[in-house]
């Protein structure tokens, strides 16, 4: 296949690239302000662009079978809500206007549902650790909503666990579909190594179709 990765120098993007080159055998766009920074690999192309502007990115989509969706902001950035939320919804558009079918985005667990009835990030749940970074958050979970009634692409929502963190790539986690998960401990959390292995996973054996899904151990 041939795939684009948006995103593909930030933490999450990097780790999605890394496991694509090293356990497919896919052709890859990389897409990325700091496109220049890859390292050189027969299969990867590295293409700088600037994501908002819908016609210059439907241009560089065109004629893949993918497109992961790693694009984020960053946690310090004062308008990372408003940032995300207008790429969202450019990204989106321009994987249309490209004619790509299928669109993976690197979701958050903000918007998983508890057993309280209530998303995560409203529960009792909620981590206090991570209300400097709400904005960037909320702005991940706003993916989930512009997607959500999404009718004309083939698209996936991967939440991760709460905690996404570099670590090892195991391959034991586990799925869930609409409740964030917790392990024996109590802890809700992920490598982002495997987090990547789950995405690829799915790019290359599609189980999921216009819905969210998540992982954790």
């Amino acid at each position: 296949m041939k795939i684009a990765i948006i995103g593909a120098t930030g933490n999450i993007g990097g780790a999605i690239l890394a496991e694509a080159l090293a356990y497919t055998d896919n052709q890859i766009t990389a897409i990325s302000r700091h496109a220049s920074s890859l390292p050189p690999h027969p299969r990867l192309t590295g293409v700088p662009c600037d994501i908002y502007d819908i016609d210059a990115l439907a241009k560089v989509l065109q004629g893949h079978d993918a497109v992961i969706h790693a694009f984020h902001p960053g946690n310090q950035d004062p308008q990372a809500y408003e940032k995300s939320l207008a790429g969202h919804k450019a990204i989106v558009a321009a994987t249309k206007k490209a004619g790509v079918p299928r669109l993976l985005g690197v979701g958050g667990a903000a918007s998983l549902q508890t057993k309280e009835g209530v998303e995560y990030i409203d529960s009792s749940m909620w981590n206090k650790e991570f209300d400097p970074y709400k904005p960037a958050i909320l702005g991940t979970r706003a993916l989930y909503y512009v997607l959500k009634d999404e009718k004309e692409l083939d698209w996936v929502f991967l939440a991760p666990s709460a905690w996404l963190r570099p670590g090892s790539r195991t391959g034991k986690f586990r799925y869930g579909k609409n409740e964030i998960l917790f392990d024996q401990n109590g802890e809700s959390r992920i490598s982002i190594e495997d987090y990547a292995m789950a995405m690829i996973a799915e790019l290359q054996h599609p189980q999921h179709h216009r819905e969210r899904f998540t992982v954790g151990y």
